[in-house]
């Protein structure tokens, strides 16, 4: 869509110019009414002159006003005219256009001429407002983030300061030109302003919904005045002042424009307008063709007309034409940007294309039958169908080249083109149609939409600007996403040959006419004749032709949320309280503990609220409408309620398991809260009557619903009080007032009705036996004792419209509709805490919850057992009752619901613990005597009153275990009570007890691991006799033992030490530990002296005495014990003077491995202190 500005031209003298005023425009029928001054109060009457704008169903959107020249600029449809000196009103003919292009929905507009600056909103598809030059150049998106509908925009042109109207979001907001400082004035709940204008610290406005009009101050947000009207329905306001106009210089003055002159931040210069193009000279226009720069081009076999753009807002009809007297035209498509018509001439059989601008026609290539001739213009190539061959056919714009895609389909017809992917779309089929995807590379056609999802499927368009495809079905035009899904029915077209999209816009001609609706509408709003026989229609827009890959018109520019668009291709953006991912997603680390949740109804969310740093994290949900909440601190479920679809829905905070939970009928729930003794979800109900609002319970489990209270007058809060088994709830209706009732329903009565307004939120604080309580009519926090009374003022915030209020400790945190944070005060003093800044992105704040810890106020009477009651427990003053669902009676017994299954508690093996035997319950058991439980002592009832796990399986008969350690019982042992069993031990172990007698309890009477003992056996270890060598004499031969190598005379060394391994072997082979070393030459010295060897040989003969004295010792002991074999394992006494001696025999223990092999001496000398090991061979 495109912002025009009209200069409007003829004179009308309809009124007297006064010095300041109002001017009001009146949306339908479009009127202006001049007000000859501005009210200071209410009480201040005005005069007024009206003047009505033909034609008679033109609409006035928005009003700005240039008061240095007393200029009105009105967008009037998709146009912003210009009315210059309106106490001197123009006519309607319309002379001069400029151009803002690539606009969706722009409604708001605001001019500051001084620093030659355009504002203006653009609302789909996300809201937001940009800045540009008065040319139009110089594009900036200043706000996107927490924006609903901005349909008006006003500028303080001395202090750069610039005011909005959000429709949807009902505020007047304010911001610094550059989007900076933004903050909310004022908020109306449900009235949506629809026109403002700025005048000297005022905003003045206007809500056509509700016929008012006033004034706020834009520091405080205090009304200045307020007025209504029953007759007058007032859409947009502009201020005109001429003492604030101080002195002006034209800037335009000198350049003679011959259509129009913008002075734009590089200075002043001429603009032409629509169909017009600038001379060279800088000054004067030319027409530059006889077609509209954009519009609608309807064609029958030889006439092209084409209908201007405005025709589609009630601009009007009228239309060019062009005839091309020697060609039958049967198809054509439009290359706007080109300014060029390609078509299809039947009458030759050939592609020909018309030049707009030249009125040239010429042939491009001959073909057969065609039909659905398409434009791609990123690729410059065009498509048909060739409906004899069933195929497809492209012919290239730059290369001249014409080439068959695809063959043999099955009588394909309708065909589309996406440009952005180069993808190809068409209907298929003989008796069952259906819609089908290909491509220009021929990718092999998928069958998008089924014959079963269409009817008589006809006229298929690909729509660039929603990225969807349309057709008509049985005169029903519908459309579907580019992969098949979400198809949705828009309106009958009764009887349309040829349909199209533009903007937000469905069109179709029948015949003799061309129609036009909004998407919203249900049939035709605007009619307008065109050619008689029309076969084919097309739009002819070349901002619709452009490459916006990359850009936020495909796909979003492949953003997850906001999409800014840039001079350059776009940026991703992230709604507040999410952040930005490298994949261009927005994500948030959502938090477990020690936060506040609460809902933002105006945008849809759910934030959470750090409660140590106030900082907002947005949950992964998109809501409509979102309203009442609470978090279960037990299974750590979120509950929240929207308004748009009656609902409540249970999720996690991640956004995972999302499940209707139930559904409110034709009531919507405003406030949730949990008993956190049985879990069930309680809930206030506002319905279009009074009877239909309602306290209300839901049964977590079951899902069944009972109705408490009902007949309230628009209630809205409820708090919970278990442990004391009663509940609160507010009304604000023709009643007035806080209500008191136990948690069944019963006993209930209103405990404060007198000096309170609107009481919103309730709170109850436990450890006191407090109440509180938000009165959002007169800004206050109250608290009262839990009957009324005790009443006190805790806290005032004026002007904040407080509305709902949690306790934790010692603070209270409350929402308020005028204020973008949760406020925190001190429940001892009232003050407020610094806890969190205003966020001016976010919208209205209803419900909040808090979860910080994990204490639960509870009825013991009902936490347990579900107080044995079949269904609903509620918690009293005096313990619990027992409840059913609506319409459903509790029977005699006052526990059981009629209708619910019981499970048997009369069990043979079994016997149940204070036991609710009903569906979704769970009981304890225990075993009857000789019996024991399989697993554990719980069983649950299920919804058929069948226990689960089977009783069957419950209990078994006690016996004694079978397996026991190092041992086998008896094979005919069967473990049963009393049975006595023989025990048979293992081999490598020896017998503790013969028998075993099993027990009452399951046990067998000795200890099972110790009825069979292992025996010993000796440790493994490596051979102390070597080769040539003997181990250091403390050497055992141990496992991981290092022992010193000591070699025999006449060999030498060849490892110092050996360890011994694991499997009783050295780490070195002892054969080669020593080896014989070489005899060397006998050597005397000759200086040697005769003295030194006479102690030679000395030495040498006393050594020669030793080794004969050691021989003779050997032969003794070897005949002894030869002579006394039974004592070969006794210690052998005085067989060597002055020496003990002791000979072992190494053995086995049992359970290691070897078998003894030698028996050891061992000696000690008082001679010789030395001690060795000799081993001794068994004879």
């Amino acid at each position: 869509m495109i912002f025009h500005i009209i200069i409007l031209v003829g004179i009308l003298c309809v009124g007297i110019r006064g010095d300041t005023g109002l001017i009001i425009g009146e949306r339908n029928p479009a009127s202006f009414t001049a007000m000859t001054n501005i009210l200071k109060e209410s009480s201040i009457s005005f005069s007024n002159v009206t003047y009505k704008i033909p034609p008679s169903d033109s609409l006035i959107f928005s009003m700005a006003s240039d008061p240095k020249e007393g200029v009105i600029f009105t967008a009037i449809g998709n146009s912003i005219y210009m009315f210059p000196n309106f106490s001197v009103w123009q006519n309607s003919s319309v002379k001069f256009t400029n151009q803002f292009k690539g606009l969706n929905r722009p409604e708001g507009l605001a001019l500051d001429p001084a620093d030659r600056l355009l504002f203006f909103s653009n609302n789909y598809p996300i809201s937001r407002i940009e800045k540009a030059s008065l040319d139009g150049q110089n594009r900036e998106v200043i706000i996107h983030k927490g924006l609903s509908r901005v349909l008006s925009l006003a500028v303080d042109t001395a202090n750069d300061k610039l005011y909005w109207a959000d429709y949807g979001r009902y505020t007047l907001e304010g911001s610094d030109y550059d989007g900076s400082n933004r903050r909310v004035i004022l908020h109306r709940n449900f009235v949506s302003v629809t026109g403002i204008a700025y005048h000297q610290n005022n905003l003045h406005a206007i809500s056509m919904k509700e016929g008012s009009m006033f004034a706020v101050d834009i520091t405080s947000g205090s009304y200045i005045y307020f007025k209504k009207y029953d007759s007058f329905k007032p859409f947009a306001i502009t201020v005109y002042d001429s003492e604030s106009t101080g002195t002006f210089n034209d800037p335009c003055s000198t350049l003679n424009c011959q259509h129009m002159c913008v002075d734009t931040l590089s200075g002043p210069k001429c603009l032409c307008s629509e169909g017009f193009d600038l001379d060279s000279n800088g000054n004067t226009c030319t027409d530059k063709s006889w077609f509209f720069k954009k519009g609608f081009i309807v064609s029958n076999t030889s006439v092209f007309a084409m209908h201007e753009v405005h025709s589609i807002s009630g601009g009007p009809p009228v239309y060019y034409n062009r005839t091309l007297s020697n060609s039958i035209i049967e198809t054509f498509a439009v290359d706007a940007k080109s300014d060029i018509i390609y078509f299809v001439d039947s009458g030759s059989n050939s592609l020909k294309r018309h030049d707009i601008i030249l009125q040239k026609t010429s042939t491009l290539t001959t073909l057969t039958a065609a039909k659905d001739l398409i434009f791609d213009w990123i690729a410059n190539l065009l498509g048909w169908i060739e409906p004899t061959l069933s195929s497809i056919r492209t012919f290239s714009v730059n290369s001249q080249s014409n080439v068959l895609i695809y063959s043999s389909l099955q009588q394909p017809m309708s065909l589309t083109v996406d440009p952005h992917n180069g993808t190809l779309f068409w209907i298929s089929g003989t008796s069952g149609k259906s819609v089908v995807r290909g491509s220009w590379t021929r990718d092999v056609p998928q069958t998008l939409i089924s014959s079963a999802n269409l009817n008589e499927p006809s006229s298929l368009q690909y729509d660039v600007t929603s990225n969807r495809l349309y057709w008509i079905d049985r005169n029903v035009i519908k459309s579907s996403t580019t992969s098949g899904i979400d198809i949705k029915s828009h309106l009958d077209t009764n009887g349309a040959t040829k349909a199209f999209v533009y903007k937000g816009f469905l069109g179709w001609i029948n015949k003799t006419s061309i129609h036009f609706a909004r998407m919203t509408a249900t049939s035709a709003e605007d009619v307008l004749n065109t050619l008689p026989n029309c076969k084919d229609v097309s739009v002819f827009d070349s901002s619709l032709q452009e490459d916006k890959r990359g850009t936020c018109d495909i796909l979003n520019g492949g953003c997850e949320e906001i999409c800014v668009p840039e001079t350059i291709g776009r940026r991703c953006g992230c709604d507040i309280g999410l952040q930005l991912q490298s994949d261009q997603s927005c994500d948030s680390d959502v938090l477990l503990a020690n936060f506040i949740v609460m809902t933002d109804y105006t945008h849809g969310r759910i934030l959470q609220i750090d409660l140590q740093t106030g900082t907002l994290v947005k949950l992964p949900l998109s809501l409509n409408m979102v309203l009442g909440l609470a978090f279960d601190k037990t299974t750590k479920t979120l509950f929240y309620s929207e308004a748009s679809t009656n609902t409540i829905t249970s999720t996690t905070v991640h956004g995972d398991n999302r499940t209707l939970f139930y559904n409110t009928g034709f009531a919507y729930a405003n406030s949730l809260a949990i008993d956190y003794s049985t879990l069930n979800l309680y809930y206030i109900a506002i319905g279009p009557t009074i009877i239909q609002s309602i306290v209300g319970v839901v049964h977590r489990s079951k899902l069944v619903h009972k109705t408490l209270i009902n007949n309230l007058h628009k209630p809205r809060d409820i708090a919970l009080y278990p442990s004391k088994g009663i509940f609160f709830w507010t009304e604000i209706g023709n009643i007035t007032g806080i209500g008191k009732a136990n948690m069944d329903g019963t006993s209930n009565i209103y405990i404060v009705t007198t000096a309170v307004g609107s009481p919103t939120g309730l709170t109850v604080d436990a450890s006191a036996s407090r109440l509180y309580w938000a009165d959002w009519l007169k800004d206050r926090i109250e608290s009262s004792d839990l009957n009324g009374g005790n009443r006190q003022v805790l806290a005032t915030d004026s002007g904040a419209y407080i509305y709902d209020i949690m306790n934790l400790g010692q603070y209270i945190f409350y929402t308020a509709w005028n204020r973008q944070r949760v406020t925190k005060i001190d429940k001892n003093t009232g003050l407020k805490v610094d806890f969190m800044p205003n966020h001016p992105e976010l919208g209205r704040l209803d419900s909040l919850d808090i979860y910080a810890d994990d204490l639960r106020d509870v009825s013991s009477s009902c936490s347990t057992k579900n107080g044995l009651c079949s269904t609903f427990c509620f918690p009293t003053p005096t313990g619990r009752t027992c409840g059913c669902q609506d319409n459903v009676n509790l029977q005699s017994d006052q526990l059981t619901c009629q209708g619910v299954f019981r499970c048997p508690t009369q069990l043979q093996h079994l016997n149940f613990v204070d036991c609710a035997p009903y569906p979704g319950l769970a009981c304890d058991f225990k075993c009857k005597v000789g019996y024991q439980p399989v697993a554990n002592n719980t069983a649950f009832c299920d919804s058929t009153g069948k226990w689960f796990p089977s009783i069957d399986t419950l209990c078994v008969v006690t016996k004694c275990p079978l397996d026991v350690d190092n041992a086998t019982l008896s094979p005919t042992c069967r473990g049963t009570i009393g049975e006595k069993c023989d025990v048979i031990c293992n081999g490598g172990t020896s017998m503790n007890t013969a028998h075993v007698v099993c027990l009452s309890s399951g046990v067998w009477d000795r200890d099972t691991a110790v009825m069979c003992s292992i025996e010993d056996k000796p440790a493994t270890k490596c051979p102390l006799d070597v080769e040539n060598a003997t181990l250091s004499s403390t050497c055992r031969g141990t496992i991981g033992e290092k022992c010193d190598v000591f070699c025999n005379g006449g060999t030498s060394v060849n490892t110092a030490h050996v360890v011994c391994l694991s499997s009783g072997v050295w780490d070195r082979d002892i054969a080669v530990m020593c080896s014989p070393a070489d005899k060397p030459e006998r050597y005397t010295p000759p200086e040697a002296s005769k003295k030194d060897m006479t102690y030679i040989y000395t030495g040498i003969s006393i050594a020669g005495v030793v080794v004969v004295v050691m021989v003779v010792i050997g032969v003794f002991f070897v005949k002894k014990r030869r002579d006394n074999p039974a004592q070969d394992r006794s210690p052998i006494q005085n067989a060597l003077p002055n020496a003990n001696m002791n000979v072992y025999t190494t053995t086995v223990n049992a359970g290691y491995d070897g078998q003894p092999e030698s028996d050891y001496c061992d000696i000690t000398s008082y001679l010789d202190t030395n001690v060795y090991e000799e081993p001794l061979k068994k004879p």
